[in-house]
């Protein structure tokens, strides 16, 4: 899996914009259950894991990308009322980068305690 990722622009993509945790937040939904953008842009924001508020404009331009990178599918429903929608689910590819993330966000959190525990022994315990 390593050199798929290292050769392909989705995961460069995605790493490069961690520090937000958007990505990694539409991902998990999306492994969850397909989902609506509206139905996105709530969750995300009742989570609590972005770092920035989820709305329409951001979520709908993340969708495009990531699907344009292949990380999800998409298709209009309209059998039920009202106007028509589009329902996003997550690719193979999709769960791949997913767990990408977390690889991503593991890593962080254990350079995080890392230095959380190097400031308690020594500017703390001094």
């Amino acid at each position: 899996m390593k050199e798929d990722i290292q050769n392909n622009p989705a995961f460069a993509y995605i790493s490069g914009r961690m520090d937000k945790m958007l990505i990694p937040t539409l991902l998990y939904f999306l492994s969850l259950k397909p989902a609506h953008g509206y139905e996105l842009i709530q969750k995300i924001n009742e989570s609590g894991f972005s770092e920035v508020e989820a709305d329409p404009a951001t979520i709908y331009r993340n969708l495009r990308r990531i699907e344009e990178d292949g990380l999800v599918i998409s298709q209009w429903e309209t059998e039920h009322t009202g106007p028509a929608r589009r329902a996003y689910q997550l690719s193979p590819e999709g769960h791949q980068a997913l767990a990408y993330c977390v690889q991503l966000i593991t890593e962080k959190v254990a350079r995080m305690q890392a230095f959380i525990d190097q400031y308690q022994q020594g500017v703390k315990g001094v």
